[in-house]
């Protein structure tokens, strides 16, 4: 590839941070591959006009952010292990506390209904046989069952409608791969889903990150994007955003749809956290989808509210792109599998699903409250039954620092920068997610080894090799 130079007008700060940032930038955009050997630091340094000291405190940035690595004698190379999805968080393998990966609460309940629904299906007559193949797409009758579900979100949805997916990586990865072509522009938030990211280099789209505020993402800065950039789709979290917990408005909501349907540019609408959102007092409003629905492929999945193992996304599509959906799911696994599709259409159509995820929000909502106690200012607002939670940090941690330190104290966080899709995005933030310990009283005392932690000094505790994975 051509020598990469990195371009440092739009960052702030100090030159070795913004060397380390435009790194960042360019790994996340598919500038700067896996592997992809970086100039020599007296090369940079002299093309930049910068020491060569800056230079090395920037590689030594990014080495610590786990953007790349280097050898002596041979230089410094972008990491062939990225930081990729399921919370792009450090090993977990030694850490009996983790807040990084954003699972639902286990709950017994789980496992009964699941063990009952099984022992059903092995003695009923289901129709075709749930061994067999399936249209690509799902059969009728299951997407029937989640069109009903989708409807019942806020979006007018019919079976001829939905795709099926295994997951919402998956829909993602479909979706992307019926929009876009390399070098084609996606447009996304500041700070965004880590799977997406992966999803995007590996496809070789360049995400335009677009700026958000503590309402969600802002909606001229989205007009200004599409103008400049003439993007091939849009992927927004509206509802609990991840990171950050923002719930867009229905005033921006409908200042997107108007957008997208004017510029006629597909939005991807990740609705994944919906269940975890709102409630009486406070409901959420429609998706996008509902505004725009012939311009909107809306996203539902089962992993975040009911179990991550069932693995069951549903994409309502508009008629004139399923052709081009579907193709791209039978590029990759053909279809979702057919028995825990079914899984979850009896859930759906017994209440289980509903009476597990209300289930779910009551947990979610206590341990809320356990951060809330102990972690007080430091949480940006959010729902009391939201999975995760965006943590600013007391001056002067960074994400990368915290995650470091808590991760030798036994706890694994998120740090904010590997949601960053714009540069310098989260990096005095990590995020917690605590659904994944399986009894309270560890949820309580991982927050207050956070906020004893945190209430120290960063530059006095030992520094860790970090892996994200």
């Amino acid at each position: 590839m051509t020598q990469w130079i990195p371009i440092l007008d739009a960052h702030a700060g100090p030159r070795y941070r913004a060397i380390a940032d435009a790194i960042a930038e360019d790994i996340a955009s598919g500038a700067l591959v896996p592997g992809a050997r970086l100039p020599t630091h007296r090369e940079l340094a002299w093309r930049l006009g910068v020491t060569v000291g800056t230079v090395t405190r920037a590689y030594k940035d990014a080495a610590a952010r786990g953007l790349i690595d280097g050898e002596i004698g041979r230089g410094s190379f972008v990491r062939e292990r990225r930081p990729s999805g399921w919370g792009a968080v450090t090993d977990t393998t030694n850490n009996p506390i983790d807040f990084g990966l954003n699972f639902p609460p286990a709950m017994d309940q789980s496992e009964a209904a699941l063990r009952a629904t099984l022992a059903q299906i092995a003695t009923d007559d289901h129709g075709p046989s749930l061994a067999a193949y399936d249209p690509a797409g799902g059969r009728e009758a299951h997407r029937a069952s989640l069109a009903r579900w989708l409807t019942a979100n806020g979006v007018a949805t019919r079976a001829d409608d939905v795709v099926i997916t295994a997951g919402a990586q998956n829909a993602i990865t479909v979706a992307l791969m019926a929009l876009t072509e390399p070098g084609d522009a996606v447009l996304c938030e500041a700070l965004t889903h880590p799977g997406f990211k992966t999803i995007a280099a590996r496809l070789r789209v360049r995400t335009v990150p677009v700026e958000i505020d503590r309402d969600g993402v802002v909606p001229d800065a989205v007009e200004s994007a599409i103008r400049l950039n003439r993007p091939k789709a849009i992927f927004l979290i509206p509802t609990l955003h991840n990171p950050t917990t923002a719930t867009l408005s229905a005033e921006r909501r409908g200042a997107i749809a108007e957008m997208v349907a004017r510029h006629g540019v597909p939005l991807i609408e990740d609705d994944i956290y919906r269940a975890f959102a709102g409630d009486d007092a406070a409901p959420v409003p429609p998706p996008i989808a509902s505004l725009a629905p012939e311009h909107t492929l809306y996203l539902a999945s089962t992993s975040k509210h009911l179990a991550p193992g069932l693995r069951v996304g549903a994409l309502r599509v508009p008629k004139p792109l399923r052709a081009r959906l579907v193709a791209a799911l039978r590029d990759t696994l053909w279809m979702a599998p057919p028995l825990m599709v079914e899984i979850l259409v009896r859930w759906l159509a017994d209440g289980t699903a509903d009476r597990l995820t209300q289930g779910k929000r009551r947990e979610q909502a206590a341990r809320t409250a356990l951060a809330r106690a102990h972690l007080g200012d430091w949480l940006t607002p959010a729902p009391t039954s939201a999975p995760h939670h965006w943590l600013t940090l007391p001056q002067p941690w960074t994400g990368a620092e915290a995650a470091d330190a808590l991760r030798r104290d036994g706890i694994t966080v998120a740090d904010g920068t590997v949601f960053a899709a714009a540069s310098g995005a989260g990096r005095n933030h990590v995020r917690l997610a605590l659904g994944r310990p399986e009894e309270r009283e560890a949820v309580a005392r991982g927050l207050r080894t956070i906020a004893e932690t945190l209430a120290e000094n960063p530059n006095l505790a030992p520094s860790l090799d970090r892996e994200v994975v």
